[in-house]
């Protein structure tokens, strides 16, 4: 069930999250549409998977803490962590720690952390590090390499251009098999010798961590198989 919520997780805080949603969540109103938009993904299981039916105090109280991590990190991280990007990573890990205590105390372990326990915890999983590299990894990248969003204006086609070429070389470290590695280092070299902009997405650095992770992931999940 861990990695169902984990997905719906991800669908929310990435997926559904805009950069006008990010700088609204300085007020109530902007937390409240965003920790909604939490609540109804996870709801959204509902109908998918029989099991989560009864697990929606436990869907209740996720968002609540989502709620007040959020709370905190827009009002008092900045403040007490350098750089950005540590309260980004302490609130992910907070997020994700929440589900698993959760729903660890409404569930036994098995039905928590087993790929047997439902029909879609595999699928979720490759669902799951697909965001992972195409949206969660770009968004990190953002926040460590271009805190100031001083170069916003280009963010939305480096990030259309970080999401295809995670998606490629995830897919690639999948299914291609021995062609995966040839493939992925002619894709580094292509990207790194011509950047398309000036945003740090678009650098050598920044497109060589987003192929990494999305290599790594790929490489974790070709291992499951």
């Amino acid at each position: 069930m861990f990695y169902l919520f984990f997905l719906a997780h991800l669908v929310a805080d990435f997926a559904l999250q805009p950069l006008w949603l990010v700088r609204r969540k300085r007020g109530w109103d902007g937390l409240f549409i965003h920790v909604g938009i939490v609540l109804l993904c996870m709801l959204a299981l509902i109908p998918l998977e029989p099991a989560a039916r009864g697990l929606w105090p436990t869907m209740l109280a996720i968002s609540g803490v989502h709620l007040v991590a959020d709370r905190w990190k827009v009002r008092y991280a900045a403040r007490l962590f350098r750089p950005p990007f540590v309260p980004f990573l302490l609130d992910q890990a907070i997020h994700a720690a929440t589900i698993a205590v959760a729903l660890g105390l409404a569930l036994p372990a098995d039905q928590v952390w087993s790929l047997h326990a439902s029909p879609l915890a595999l699928p979720s999983v490759y669902a799951a590090c697909y965001l992972l590299a195409t949206f969660a990894a770009p968004i990190g990248l953002i926040v460590a390499l271009d805190p100031t969003f001083q170069h916003a204006s280009l963010a939305a086609a480096a990030r259309v251009r970080s999401l295809v070429a995670a998606a490629l070389v995830l897919s690639l470290s999948i299914f291609a098999g021995p062609l995966a590695l040839p493939a992925t280092l002619a894709g580094v070299v292509a990207v790194t010798r011509h950047p398309a902009s000036r945003h740090p997405l678009d650098s050598t650095a920044g497109m060589l961590a987003v192929i990494t992770v999305a290599a790594a992931l790929g490489a974790a999940l070709a291992l499951m198989r």
